[in-house]
């Protein structure tokens, strides 16, 4: 289901979906590459396969994705912020944004 303009506005840092809105995505590279698109300000994106999270509808490893900003505060200190994370089921071909 899609967001009314008047949402997606107000979703923030550019971010293309809301907290719990589950989508359909052909492929890791695609969502991937929606997220880059959005251009999120002083994003950095990690993906990493969860160990123990197995999607409910088939129990195939699913795939986090950490959408976060990272500042550097000092020389040897970084400040990192998680402002989204998404799970991804290659098999099922869904995505969830998490949080």
């Amino acid at each position: 289901m899609a967001h009314p303009s008047r949402v997606k506005s107000k979703i923030a840092g550019g971010i293309p979906h809301m907290p719990f809105q589950e989508f359909t995505a052909s492929t890791l590279e695609q969502l991937l590459g929606e997220l880059k698109k959005a251009k999120i300000p002083d994003a950095e994106i990690e993906v990493s396969e969860s160990e123990d999270g197995r999607h409910y509808a088939c129990s195939k490893t699913l795939v986090n994705i950490l959408v976060y900003t990272s500042r550097s505060i000092g020389e040897e200190q970084d400040y990192k912020d998680l402002i989204a994370l998404y799970q991804y089921c290659s098999d099922c071909k869904n995505a969830v944004r998490v949080l």
